[in-house]
């Protein structure tokens, strides 16, 4: 289709910046839009000796385009400068220019920001380079984002990201000199066009074409989806709620996502919100071409006389391209009704984070650090802004082998370890500890490859590593072996029943006291064959019995006392002896008893002493025999102190060889 050329003779183009004092602007294009740097191709012309190229990179040039009072303004950096053939009288060179945020391309870094919240994030960054024209509009404050990691992508890219992941759109006010960067999150941002604020659409119709006018442009609708819904988990609430969804549109097309990156439901309605204005932003569009060069992105225009009425409403530049040179002026826009909340897609990659190791730091001088959830800290090879210490990363959640509701496995990793970590999703975001890996200061607990058949759990003592705790399975064949050390106490706790079979020897060694306590129930110790031998080289041994005691030998039984043998019994004390009895004493027998003391003998009863024999009671001493009763001796005296009987029942017969009765 034929367009009008422009009549304006106020098409002129001038270009200002001490580093461009030198030229004369020829031509340009130019790309302005939303969310994105702007981008310019300048042609232009110097005298001879040309000026260096390599003094115009870096510089501010500001492109201005007579427009009214009001020049047309467009600031930008200077990123490349050609120096084109000269000809006879000039000197000729193409110049690109970019926004100063484009500059950010050129830094990539590897870092982590921790509790803070994306502006103040962005604002690091943007200090980092000394960059100060910016400003931000945006309503409320951002949530604080306990971990952010900028990995292996540009400065540029990681501004870029985490403005589309809080909803947030930005554009540049350009002033002679310098552009202001504007990040903003509300509609309330854009800003009339300055001066007449209306358009009026020509329909192409030829003529003069004035600045004011849009002399060709197209509705667009497009289809897209008109629900977005997503979800989440928090683990510290595992069993919260976190699904929402916002519906701007009923056409049957929905898009859901997980994980939203999100952990409270209010986050979740607030970014569900942000998500379906973005799918909803571009479906209605009005694509034109004008001589307005009063039209950047984020300038809001009324259209007037249209053909659709519906379109004479308020629109606000999405995107416009400039073609000019000193005779003609033309651009081309696209704008969405300022009436749709507008929010950028999600465009730009967040990195895809690959498995990766890092040491656990701590605080200085302790060798465990964690907390409740036994989360650890630690410091990634690539980080060059932590410090080995606290405060090098967030807590990082650690897998276990087993891990339910106050019963599972738990094994800290200590200080100084080296940790496998893996991001959930493939989010830098989202770390979490998945094993553990030796290196070459840390080696494993039994040298190998010597003793590779060597399996276990070996601790070390904290503080100070003095000891260990250790469970080592040895599987080398016909040295099989399981190896338990407690450096100090070795507690164990059997609910019921505990049952040991060994095969062969059981040794115990005990370097100091032995307590078996049985509260209630039977001790028993069965021998089925062979001996029980129990010796205490140094002390006593003493046994206390509450109840009776059995001790029985099928065999024979056999004690040997070195001192003294003393037997106290309460009660009563039966000794039966079904063969003989010997009581054998290398110095004085005593039988003592406080009541009467019988000896007794169904057969045949003998006191023998090897020197003298006394019988002797307090009161009467009776000698009784149901047959004879005999007492024989060399000599023998029968003599009572105040009376002596000698009666003979039947028949006395005193006999001797001299018989004397006095």
């Amino acid at each position: 289709m034929n367009r009008p050329i422009s009549a304006d003779t106020d098409a002129r183009i001038s270009l200002t910046g001490s580093a461009f004092s030198t030229l004369f602007p020829a031509s340009f294009d130019a790309r302005e839009a939303l969310d994105a740097p702007a981008a310019l191709t300048l042609h232009a012309h110097g005298g001879l000796p040309p000026p260096a190229p390599s003094g115009m990179t870096g510089n501010h040039a500001t492109l201005s385009l007579a427009w009214g009072q009001s020049p047309r303004l467009i600031d930008a950096v200077c990123t490349r400068a050609a120096q084109l053939p000269s000809t006879v009288d000039a000197s000729h060179f193409t110049l690109e220019l970019r926004s100063w945020l484009w500059l950010l391309t050129l830094s990539r870094n590897n870092r982590i920001f921790q509790g803070k919240n994306a502006q103040e994030i962005i604002q690091a960054v943007l200090a980092g380079h000394s960059l100060t024209d910016y400003s931000f509009s945006i309503t409320g404050t951002p949530a604080t984002r306990e971990w952010c990691v900028q990995y292996a992508e540009s400065d540029f890219a990681f501004v870029s990201r985490l403005c589309e992941e809080e909803g947030w759109f930005y554009f540049f006010r350009h002033d002679t000199g310098s552009h202001t960067l504007v990040i903003a999150d509300s509609n309330d941002a854009f800003t009339p066009l300055p001066g007449d604020a209306t358009l009026h659409y020509t329909g192409g119709t030829s003529g003069a074409r004035e600045s004011t006018q849009i002399v060709h442009c197209e509705v667009v609708e497009e289809t897209a989806s008109g629900l977005f819904s997503h979800t989440d988990y928090a683990w510290e609430t595992p069993a919260a709620q976190l699904y929402s969804q916002a519906q701007a549109a009923s056409n049957g097309h929905s898009v859901y996502e997980y994980p939203g990156r999100y952990t409270t439901s209010g986050d979740g309605s607030t970014l569900s919100k942000h998500r379906v204005d973005a799918l909803r932003a571009p479906t209605r569009l009005l694509i034109g071409e004008s001589d307005c060069r009063a039209l950047a992105p984020g300038c809001r225009f009324t259209l007037a006389d249209h053909d659709s009425s519906d379109a004479n409403i308020e629109w606000v530049v999405r995107s416009v391209v400039h073609e000019a040179d000193h005779n003609r002026y033309r651009n081309r826009f696209e704008a969405f009704p300022f009436a749709t909340a507008w929010r950028p897609a999600r465009t730009t990659p967040r990195p895809f984070m690959p498995t990766q190791t890092a040491t656990v730091v701590g605080k200085s001088g302790e060798e465990l650090w964690t907390d409740q959830y036994g989360r650890v800290k630690v410091q990634f090879h690539w980080d060059r802004d932590g410090q080995n210490d606290e405060q090098s990363s967030c807590w990082i959640r650690v897998a276990q082998p087993w891990a339910s509701k106050r019963f599972g496995m738990q094994f800290m990793p200590r200080v100084g370890d080296e940790v496998v970590v893996s991001f959930i999703d493939g989010d830098p975001d989202r770390p979490l500890i998945t094993g553990s890996v030796y290196n070459g200061a840390n080696l494993p607990p039994y040298t190998l490859p010597d003793n590779q058949t060597q399996s276990g759990i070996k601790t070390n003592t904290s503080k100070g590593g003095n000891g260990f705790n250790e469970l080592r399975f040895e599987d080398k064949q016909d040295s099989e072996e399981v190896f338990l050390q407690a450096q100090k106490d070795l507690n164990a706790k059997v609910i019921n029943d505990a049952t040991w079979t060994i095969d062969h020897n059981e040794t115990s060694t005990i370097k100091n006291d032995r307590t078996h306590t049985i509260k209630e129930g039977n001790d028993t110790l069965s021998v089925e064959q062979g001996n029980r031998s129990t010796t205490v080289k140094t002390g006593d041994e003493t046994v206390d019995i509450k109840g009776a005691r059995t001790v029985k030998a099928g065999g024979n039984e056999t004690r040997t006392v070195g001192g003294n043998l003393d037997q106290t019994v309460t009660g009563n004390m039966t000794l039966t002896v079904d063969g003989n009895l010997t009581i054998k004493v290398s110095g004085t027998l005593t039988l003592q008893s406080t009541g009467n003391l019988t000896a007794k003998s169904d057969a045949s009863l003998t006191n023998q002493a090897g020197v003298s024999l006394t019988n002797q009671a307090g009161t009467s001493l009776t000698n009784k025999s149901d047959g004879t009763l005999s007492n024989e001796a060399q000599s023998v005296t029968n003599k009572g102190a105040v009376q002596q009987t000698v009666d003979g029942g039947g028949m006395l017969v005193v006999k001797g060889g001299i018989v004397k009765i006095n």
